[in-house]
């Protein structure tokens, strides 16, 4: 609107300047300006021509949706895992194995060899006496011998093994951001390519 304004003011001049142009002139007196009846003839006398705007229509890039970013929370996920577990432990069992023993016989001396001195009558009544050796006397006891002395022995049981289910976290809860693109349309705009002009012309007639 305010273009508009400027452009009759402007017109409004240019009217003034080239309505006054050809009286300055000199060429066709006080005949040849007379705004409500054309006077005019010859090559002298000129006719205001008016010049249309011209518009033209451009294509310009407008927003239809900003970017947007959401924020979306992956909750965690779980699982199931078996393991091996020790149920019992293994064991090592003591056995004790008893000393063993035998019996043996063995000669011992029961009295040593010996003299003693006897006396005795002979065939004629007479008393007599002698040194008599009395050998020595052996005989056998028994007694009991120790073999192998007591030990110790161990018996190993083996661990016992079972399988124990359990609920492991895999990954922790996160926040993921998704970023979305702004959205963009076309749309045409009209604009002035050339405003418009009046101006004055000889008429030719």
């Amino acid at each position: 609107m305010t273009f508009k304004l400027l452009s009759l003011s402007a017109l409004a001049t240019t009217a003034f300047v080239g309505l006054a142009a050809p009286a300055m002139a000199g060429g066709c007196g006080s005949s040849c300006y007379s705004a409500p009846v054309s006077n005019c003839g010859g090559g002298s006398c000129y006719k205001l021509v008016s010049k249309p705007p011209v518009y033209g229509a451009v294509d310009e890039s407008y927003v239809v949706r900003p970017e947007r970013t959401f924020s979306k929370v992956i909750p965690a996920e779980y699982d199931t895992v078996t393991e091996k577990v020790v149920v019992q432990p293994e064991r090592r069992i003591a056995r004790h194995i008893p000393a063993q023993y035998k019996t043996v016989s063995e000669k011992v001396l029961i009295s040593s060899a010996t003299k003693r001195w006897e006396v005795s009558r002979d065939a004629y009544g007479q008393t007599t006496g002698c040194w008599v050796h009395v050998p020595a006397q052996y005989g056998y006891q028994q007694r009991t011998v120790e073999v192998a002395p007591a030990s110790v022995d161990y018996d190993v049981v083996p661990a016992v093994y079972g399988e124990r289910s359990r609920r492991v976290m895999v990954s922790a809860t996160r926040v993921v951001h998704e970023t979305v693109p702004a959205e963009y349309a076309t749309r045409q705009r009209q604009v002035l390519v050339s405003p418009g002009a009046q101006y004055w012309a000889r008429s030719g007639y």
